[in-house]
């Protein structure tokens, strides 16, 4: 793991400019890297890089402003200031840090295939599990395009973590020529941290992992990474509040346990005020998906168990749709006969006997708990309570029992079948139970 700051190097002449951030404000330096170098860099050791992207050809950057540089000649107080126009690498190198300093050739990018060249540079450069601090300011149109996209790619392939992404906002003291004419003290422009703006993309991967696949240690992680200094109590309180049911609801979908579901209705979206934090904006955005999905379980553990299987079957979890549909049922069985306990496993094991008792596929003296007294005494009830039920439902159920044995244990079976009548069947048992 090393710390590397990212930037790329352009053909202009630029002016000298004093470059604040922070409690940092530069001495006035023509190329913002010599700025950020001394802000970021002065700690660094021989472990980490400041890595420059310049390009080549006669008119490219490194022989522009890395290997020498070039003053504005409209510039007198720039000209006053630094009368033999030294490159970056000169200026870097005179800074003696104890990181390493390195330029990177690429090309113009003016062709699809040398954007994809840059792109390739890009990824050669980073190495699992790096720190990245990224300068923008410089770069060609294209780069804040590309930026977004390598970042989550190297998350992915590398486990990078960004840590800043800085744009100098040099536009703020008007036009180039406007700025040769103002004296060097007032040329004064900040350095913008960006890093917030690439967190939309973090908080939407993050909700959509939640939404789509029940896992929310990401978005979980995305709400206490929230800077919460001089927030609001409302806000504080509400952020709290959907942590809470976000781990839950992870808890319950993660280990199949949908007695932990239940109607939870939560306003994110009306307590969050983004005209005093507007770093909650994507949340506040995102909040009506995250209300929605909260509030769609119900206070009916049959209903959870379905909806739950719905959800699973849409997100291609097949297995986890299987074993929500038939444990609800087997539950909602449990509940429905005299005298058993959902929570019995010998109850629970025996709801599927009973169900082919009713539609006289097994005998009652062939249950291997026929003498239990929970059994024996309760069986006609049982059976009365079977027959209200339509013979179609109790097949289904039988169906699903036996799909989730041959999934959950590996067992050979028409799974293509399978495949194709599941869907319907849930849907029939939620129409079905809704009533």
């Amino acid at each position: 793991m090393a710390k590397k700051l990212i930037s790329f190097l352009g053909t202009n002449a630029y002016l000298h400019t004093i470059y604040t951030i922070d409690n940092f404000k530069s001495e006035p330096v023509r190329y913002i890297q010599e700025a950020l170098a001394k802000y970021q860099c002065q700690n660094w050791d021989e472990n980490d890089e400041i890595i420059i992207f310049a390009t080549t050809g006669e008119n490219g950057s490194i022989v522009k402003n890395w290997e020498s540089g070039q003053l504005n000649t409209h510039d007198k107080y720039g000209l006053s200031y630094e009368k033999e126009a030294k490159g970056l690498k000169e200026i870097l190198d005179s800074l003696n840090l104890k990181c390493n300093i390195t330029m990177v050739p690429i090309p113009d990018g003016i062709l699809e295939n040398e954007i994809w060249k840059i792109i390739e540079n890009i990824d050669n450069v980073i190495e699992q599990n790096d720190e990245l601090y990224i300068d923008i300011t410089h770069s060609f149109r294209y780069i804040p395009m590309i930026i977004p996209a390598m970042i989550t790619f190297l998350k992915t392939t590398k486990n990078i973590t960004l840590k800043a992404i800085y744009y100098g906002a040099f536009e703020v003291l008007g036009s180039p020529f406007e700025i040769t004419k103002l004296e060097l003290e007032k040329r004064e422009a900040p350095i913008r941290e960006l890093t917030e703006l690439y967190k939309m993309i973090e908080w939407s991967e993050a909700t959509n992992a939640f939404l789509k696949y029940g896992s929310g240690k990401r978005l979980i992680n995305q709400v206490n990474s929230i800077d919460k200094k001089d927030m609001d109590k409302s806000s504080t309180n509400i952020l709290r509040a959907l942590t809470s049911k976000v781990k839950k609801v992870d808890n319950a979908l993660k280990f199949n346990n949908i007695q932990e579901l239940n109607k939870d209705k939560i306003e994110i979206e009306k307590r969050l005020d983004t005209t005093k934090h507007p770093n909650l904006f994507a949340l506040k955005k995102l909040a009506p998906l995250l209300e929605d999905y909260l509030t769609m379980w119900s206070d009916d553990e049959l209903k959870n168990g379905l909806n739950a299987a719905k959800w699973s079957l849409e997100n291609d979890r097949f297995a986890q749709a299987l074993t929500f549909s038939q444990e609800a049922l087997i539950s909602y069985f449990c509940k429905l006969f005299p005298n058993w306990d959902s929570q019995n496993i010998e109850h629970r094991s025996s709801v599927s006997f009973v169900i082919q008792i009713a539609l006289g596929k097994k005998e009652i003296n062939e249950h291997s708990k026929k003498d239990k007294s929970w059994f024996k005494d309760n069986i006609d009830d049982i059976l009365l309570k079977l027959s209200e039920i339509d013979r179609e439902i109790l097949e289904d159920f039988l169906k699903i029992n036996y799909w989730r044995n041959i999934v959950n244990h590996a067992k050979q079976g028409d799974r293509k079948n399978m495949q194709k009548e599941f869907p319907s069947i849930l849907d029939n048992l939620i129409k079905y139970f809704s009533k």
